[in-house]
């Protein structure tokens, strides 16, 4: 592993609050309810149980939850969380690893399937599926919503921001794209086949009443200083050394803008760093997922992100 990497990683894993992370308290369980109505939605539910974990399949995920298993007794923090983009609109079933860590340890995980609904939906997207999830009989009981935090990797950091209560700058993004043409993650990944999609600015989202924000290598090139002034809760930024995004515009430049210093951790890796280790079938199809920098262990810096997660969610919810 090269220095640089093995710095970083063994610098994550020292953290103080980190030694010996803690111990699981709960099982996990996971749910595939819908929010239904005008364009309905299916999400995934991942929560705390105390059934035997029984793992299962879909399509080439590994599901490390039991389906449909009773909530355990008492009320837990709720955690929204919003997944990436790309072209083909991105999916919640490549984060089961860090969803499952919460579970266990005693989060109520929201989690929308955003298809192909560009950034300009997703922030309603998550506002219906936590009311959808307030008013299922199976976990109504269960959510203690004054502690609400929210996750979001790439895109959904943008959706994360919004809803925390940043407001977009679609001119800056058009303006840095024309200027920046070889920067493809920021300007050419989203649903619409480009981020810098309207020219008027949209509407700005209602926020949520969140506590924290968990920010995983953000695309944040919408958001400059101005347009971050109310996002004022606590924030953890995860920056990969080796990510596409290039720093000064997305989460070096958030970092600088946000009004409250938010915590900034660099980890091995690049972009999709974050995600789960791709089962076989979607090494070959998807190499720019699954394959990291030669000496990155993806399980490696897994453990110690979610270790980092965990202990910044105990602080704040």
């Amino acid at each position: 592993m090269p220095a640089f990497r093995l710095i970083a990683l063994l610098l994550l894993l020292a953290i103080p609050s980190l030694a010996g992370a803690e111990t699981p308290g709960f099982r996990a369980g996971v749910a595939r309810p819908s929010a239904t109505g005008e364009a309905p939605f299916e999400m995934l539910v991942w929560y705390p149980t105390e059934a035997e974990e029984v793992p299962w399949q879909t399509g080439p995920f590994p599901m490390p939850a039991t389906r449909e298993a009773a909530v355990a007794p008492g009320r837990f923090p709720v955690l929204l969380l919003s997944h990436g983009g790309g072209r083909g609109g991105g999916t919640p079933l490549i984060l089961r690893e860090i969803s499952v860590a919460l579970a266990r340890r005693g989060y109520v995980v929201i989690a929308p399937f955003h298809g192909r609904p560009g950034l300009a939906g997703r922030p309603q997207q998550m506002r219906r599926a936590l009311e959808t999830v307030r008013a299922d009989p199976r976990f109504a009981a269960h959510l203690d919503t004054a502690r609400l935090g929210m996750l979001g990797f790439s895109l959904g950091t943008a959706v994360t921001l919004q809803l925390a209560g940043a407001v977009p700058n679609p001119a800056h993004l058009l303006a840095y794209c024309a200027a920046h043409p070889r920067d493809a993650m920021s300007c050419g990944q989203a649903p619409e086949g480009n981020n810098a999609a309207p020219a008027q600015a949209p509407m700005p989202a209602e926020p949520l009443p969140l506590k924290a924000l968990v920010l995983m290598d953000p695309f944040a090139v919408l958001f400059q200083r101005p347009e971050l002034a109310g996002v004022t809760i606590p924030v953890l930024i995860l920056r990969p050394e080796a990510s596409e995004l290039p720093g000064e515009a997305n989460a070096t430049g958030l970092a600088a803008g946000l009004p409250q210093t938010p915590q900034v951790q660099a980890i091995p890796g690049g972009h999709f760093v974050f995600t789960d280790i791709c089962p076989t079938v979607l090494r070959a199809a998807s190499p720019e997922l699954c394959e990291d920098p030669p000496g990155v262990d993806r399980a490696a810096v897994h453990a110690a992100v979610e270790a980092r997660i965990i202990a910044f969610l105990r602080e704040r919810l």
